[in-house]
């Protein structure tokens, strides 16, 4: 069985590559994913069609949107994901640089939680 920073690792690159068949194979059906203020409409989404929601509402306002994984910390039954994203504007055309931390939630082999943070202090607290 794979570690879990291997699991969140693979399940990313799945989804990323657009191959939601085996990214679904990483996650509980019932995933909760959760974007919580400060971000702007913070909101939760459900199922693994909330992730591709989640993630839609995430990347709706960049072209050339791009996520690289900065650093996997492996804190039991959680995993922290600090990553760099990239993508230009659509609207201004200009490109924005943002780094965020995922603190996701694991059991039984699957990702049930994925929450999205501004710091890694946030994430930890």
């Amino acid at each position: 069985m794979p570690s879990n920073v291997d699991l969140v690792r693979e399940a990313t690159e799945a989804f990323l590559s657009g191959d939601f068949d085996r990214a679904r194979e990483f996650t509980d059906p019932a995933i909760v994913c959760v974007r919580p203020p400060p971000f702007p409409d913070p909101q939760s989404y459900v199922g693994f069609d909330g992730v591709v929601a989640m993630w839609g509402d995430w990347t709706a306002d960049f072209d050339d949107f791009e996520m690289e994984t900065v650093e996997s910390e492996d804190l039991g039954d959680r995993v922290l994901v600090e990553v760099v994203q990239r993508g230009r504007g659509k609207a201004s055309g200009v490109t924005v640089v943002g780094r965020f931390w995922f603190l996701y939630g694991l059991a039984g082999g699957k990702i049930t939680r994925l929450e999205a943070f501004l710091t890694r202090e946030q994430a930890l607290g």
